[in-house]
């Protein structure tokens, strides 16, 4: 879990000014600095493998989506993400961070890799993206930690899983949109709007941790 390192508020402009340690990432959350968790090596060789396969099919199909890597997007005064991977139209990339690299529009598509901190990934997170408008969400929860940490899982994932979420209107009072979702497993193949035609199953998504 992430812990607060001070009390002290701030907007969004004045934490973008602020010179923070080196060699920590950080989100302003509710104004509040937040450190972001260390991601394990096969955390990270899972994001890279997953980047250069999105990317490589963007440009087979022409797809015209940008694949990035934790991307500060803005979603209010006082509150900032930076996700695993997004997928964005390169025309909203290239207008939007002309002036700094921090989106304030959602990107087409937000990635998050489950680690320990799986009830931010699986409850508060797509809260926060759908709020901000973000058309699809990829909940990829590899089960990486399990052997270490087995406590710490979505009680409901027996597997290696990827959810995929779309941005619909929501029936409650307490929120316009939200998510719904379609789960995969072992051999399925990922159904996304944004990439039709990806050919690729869940096993060898998760297989990227390996650095395969």
């Amino acid at each position: 879990m992430v812990s607060t390192i001070q009390f002290h508020t701030y907007t969004v402009e004045e934490f973008l000014t602020l010179d923070l340690p080196e060699g920590q990432e950080y989100e302003l959350i509710n104004g509040v600095i937040t450190p972001i968790s260390e991601p394990s090596g096969e955390h990270e060789n899972l994001r890279s493998g997953l980047m250069v396969e999105l990317t490589l099919e963007s440009r087979r199909s022409k797809l015209g989506l940008l694949i990035h890597p934790k991307p500060v997007m803005q979603l209010g005064k006082r509150d900032t993400r930076k996700p695993d991977l997004i997928a964005i139209n390169r025309e909203s990339w290239n207008r939007q961070t002309q002036p700094e690299a921090v989106l304030k529009e959602p990107p087409s598509v937000v990635i998050e890799i489950v680690s320990t901190n799986w009830e931010e990934d699986y409850r508060n997170k797509p809260l926060w993206y759908a709020a901000f408008g973000v058309s699809e969400l990829w909940i990829i929860d590899p089960l990486f930690t399990i052997a270490r940490y087995p406590k710490r899982k979505n009680p409901k994932i027996q597997e290696p899983t990827i959810s995929v979420g779309k941005l619909v209107s929501s029936p409650s009072i307490l929120v316009e949109r939200e998510y719904e979702f379609e789960s995969f497993t072992g051999s399925d193949r990922i159904k996304s709007q944004f990439f039709p035609d990806l050919a690729i199953a869940v096993e060898q998504i998760i297989a990227f941790g390996e650095g395969v």
